[in-house]
C-alpha cells in the first residue's frame, strides 16, 4: 500500500465529522495509524475490504500531493487511507452486493489529533479505554467549540460536526479552526487536551 495508489489529497472531499482524540507524546500518532490499519482490514458486516492505499507524512518537508508540505498547511503528521468494502444491500438477503470507497484522514496538531473516519465510535471507545495513549477531550473544552463555531459538538464521543462536504484544502482549514478553538479553551479551562 503506497502512497501512489491513493487518490491526490487536493482532489478529496471529506465531509466535516471529526473525532478529536489528545495525547502527550508524538509518537502516539503510529499507534493510531496501527489501530485504524487494523480496524480498517476487518470486514465486520462486509461481505469483504480491501484497503487501495495509504500515506503516512510526519515530516514538515514531506509533500502533501497537490496542496504543499505538511509543515506549511500546519500540521505535525497526516494518515490517509482508502478501503473497498462490499456489502449486501440492506434490502437484500444475498446475492447482490454494493462496492463503497471509504475515507479516513487522521491530522495531527501538537497533542490533537482529528480523525474522520468510518470506524465505528464504539470501537474507537473501546481502544481508547482499553490503554490507548489517546483521550476524548473534556466536556468543557467541547462546549467552546458548540460557542463559537457554527457546527456541533457530542461530549461522549469527542466528536465535531458541521456536516459540509469540503474540498481538501477547505476541510484543512476547518480543521485547523477547530483545533484553534479548542486549544484555546483547553488553556482557559487549564485542562490537559
Amino acid at each position: 500500500m503506497t502512497h501512489d495508489e491513493l487518490p491526490g489529497a487536493a482532489g478529496l472531499r471529506p465531509t466535516f465529522a471529526v473525532t478529536v482524540l489528545a495525547a502527550d507524546e508524538p509518537a502516539a500518532f503510529g499507534a493510531l495509524r496501527d489501530f485504524l490499519r487494523d480496524a480498517l482490514t476487518e470486514p465486520g458486516r462486509a461481505y469483504a475490504v480491501r484497503i487501495l492505499g495509504e500515506s503516512l507524512l510526519t515530516d514538515p518537508a514531506d509533500e502533501v500531493a497537490g496542496l504543499g508540505p505538511l509543515g506549511g498547511l500546519g500540521f505535525d503528521g497526516l494518515y490517509l487511507n482508502v478501503r473497498q468494502r462490499w456489502q449486501s444491500p440492506k434490502w437484500a438477503d444475498e446475492g447482490l452486493y454494493d462496492l463503497t470507497h471509504e475515507l479516513t484522514v487522521a491530522l495531527r496538531r501538537g497533542e490533537l489529533v482529528a480523525l474522520h473516519t468510518p470506524v465505528s465510535a464504539a470501537l474507537l471507545r473501546g481502544w481508547v479505554r482499553a490503554g490507548a495513549p489517546y483521550r476524548f477531550l473534556p466536556d468543557a473544552v467541547l462546549d467552546a467549540y458548540e460557542r463559537e463555531s457554527p457546527g456541533a459538538a457530542a461530549a461522549a464521543s469527542s466528536r465535531l460536526t458541521s456536516g459540509a462536504r469540503l474540498d481538501f484544502r477547505a476541510y484543512l482549514a476547518q480543521v485547523t479552526e477547530a483545533l484553534d478553538i479548542l486549544d484555546k479553551a483547553a488553556v482557559a479551562e487549564d485542562t490537559p487536551r
